[in-house]
């Protein structure tokens, strides 16, 4: 066998593995997935001062958000990055890079003060991040409601779990150094 053939075979059975995960949020009703960036969509963390090329930061998207995220879009799932980074517009070309058809439909919430959050919910955390998003997807999609409930929130930072766990957001914590384990969570998340 050559080791394209079990690149194709990977690459197919994340596929697999990824649509079975969305599957289960899409039973759980959760229409609406915020992923962070920095460790978590990417293998490494840029703390918000990236220098180098935006085809070396597009090298460190994991194989697992590369996939997760078109299985997420095909299930009509609204996606937003939520991140402390302030390089926003790097991250928009990344996700131009990789997601070309569909990179508009994703929003992003960083710390690039082009977003504010002027509700009442909590805050903290990811909190106001993904509650702006989630107000920006219903004003634009006018027949689609998002709740804490049918949010789920991805990110390796466990503070920010355990934030949005303690306002009635799901969440899941990322962890870095294994990433499959998202994907048998997601599989079993009530």
């Amino acid at each position: 066998m050559s080791l394209q053939t079990l690149k194709k075979d990977d690459n197919s059975d994340l596929a697999s593995r990824c649509s079975q995960a969305i599957a289960r949020i899409v039973e759980l009703k959760i229409n609406f997935l915020a992923l962070d960036f920095d460790q978590t969509i990417l293998d490494i963390h840029t703390g918000g001062v990236w220098k180098g090329a935006i085809d070396e930061l597009c090298s460190h998207v994991r194989p697992l958000f590369r996939q997760l995220i078109v299985s997420a879009h095909t299930a009509s799932i609204k996606i937003a990055i939520v991140t402390f980074s302030p390089q926003v517009e790097h991250i928009v070309e990344v996700l131009e890079t990789h997601f070309p058809s569909f990179a508009h439909d994703i929003l992003i919430r960083g710390r690039d003060q082009s977003w504010a959050y002027e509700g009442n919910g909590m805050k903290e955390g990811k909190q106001s991040f993904m509650a702006s998003a989630a107000e920006e997807f219903e004003a634009k999609y006018p027949k689609i409601e998002i709740t804490r409930n049918t949010t789920l929130l991805v990110d390796d930072d466990s503070n920010n779990i355990r934030l949005a766990l303690k306002n009635g957001v799901r969440g899941i914590w990322f962890d870095p150094h294994d990433s499959d384990l998202l994907l048998k969570n997601m599989v079993v998340l009530r």
